[in-house]
């Protein structure tokens, strides 16, 4: 990866933009949905861009970008769609100390702007470092067709929420709250016309009366190294443990299924200390949703071991490690 996603705060932040064209009015559409403070340099502007200055939006100045321009920016675009012009900007900026974009030329950009797609407070950003951008405009598309308007809505009452549900413990309560939230209780409050504060608010004391939910214990096992061979089943598993347990032998691709947050806990040798069965009811008395995930099958009698314990057992079904084989000579 040799560009980091990151999202700047642009509250009241200082954005300077060189040029007066098409490109710069491109940059401009998508600066103006932040609150920053827009600043364009350019001799002559298109009409579009002159009647956003003449709305008070931005700061129109006809003098040539200096250092001065520069004071307590936070980033500049060059658009002014000239080679020269470009490069004089990228000087300036680097000179100030300000990161630089120069709009269609990687190459010589400090940064660059990726695909998004705006469910604001959700913002989807989408990159492939220069090499398709095609490709990034067919992702742009294909989430902008699954995810409706309405999503905007459901975050936006989460932001607002967000304190609020702090009442919950922290954790896997709390993910649980926020799951239900946007799977189910969010798009069925829509559906009806409900208040989504009040929706959520009711949501939260039905969470809050529930007693300290179990942990509980997902089995499953993958013999390749391929994580698209994964099931969806298996892959949400993943997504919503705290801890996941392994076979030393999961590839890394396949462990980056699971969020960020959780522990992982790697097993060396076929017989750990203590045995498998007792380490995985022993985070999961914790509370935790544990996820033990096998390099080829799972060991017999895994699952009745940790059902004698009380807890609820999950098993799902994997692809040998022969299956795999044969997947991939087939391929």
């Amino acid at each position: 990866m040799r560009h980091f996603p990151i999202f700047l705060d642009m509250d009241r932040a200082r954005v300077v933009l060189s040029g007066g064209g098409e490109a710069a009015l491109a940059k401009l559409r998508l600066l103006l949905k932040t609150d920053a403070r827009i600043t364009l340099h350019a001799a002559t502007v298109l009409p579009e861009i002159r009647a956003v200055a003449e709305a008070g939006r931005i700061t129109w100045s006809t003098e040539a970008l200096s250092p001065a321009a520069l004071a307590g920016a936070t980033l500049v675009y060059a658009a002014d769609e000239d080679a020269l012009a470009d490069a004089a900007t990228v000087e300036v900026a680097k000179a100030s100390g300000v990161l630089w974009n120069v709009v269609d030329d990687l190459a010589a950009s400090a940064f660059i702007t990726p695909a998004m797609v705006d469910r604001a407070p959700l913002t989807v950003a989408i990159g492939t470092e220069g090499a398709a951008p095609m490709l990034a405009r067919a992702v742009k598309r294909h989430l902008e067709e699954h995810l409706p308007q309405s999503t905007a809505e459901l975050a936006g009452a989460a932001r607002d929420f967000r304190e609020t549900a702090e009442a919950l413990p922290h954790g896997l309560p709390r993910r649980n709250f926020w799951a239900e939230w946007f799977d189910t209780a969010g798009p069925a409050a829509l559906d009806e016309g409900q208040p989504l504060g009040q929706a959520l608010q009711a949501l939260l004391q039905r969470h809050l009366a529930q007693r300290a939910a179990p942990g509980r214990i997902t089995l499953t096992f993958t013999g390749s190294d391929d994580p698209d061979l994964m099931t969806m089943k298996a892959r949400r598993a993943l997504d919503r443990a705290d801890v996941v347990v392994h076979d030393a032998a999961i590839a890394p691709a396949v462990l980056e299924l699971a969020r960020r947050e959780a522990r992982l806990v790697a097993l060396h040798q076929p017989t750990e200390v203590p045995p498998l069965h007792q380490l995985l009811i022993l985070e999961a008395d914790a509370g935790a949703h544990v996820v033990y995930l096998g390099a080829d099958s799972l060991p017999r009698g895994l699952a009745q071991h940790c059902r004698r314990a009380g807890l609820t057992v999950d098993t799902i079904p994997g692809l040998p490690a022969t299956h795999a084989a044969q997947l991939k000579e087939t391929a």
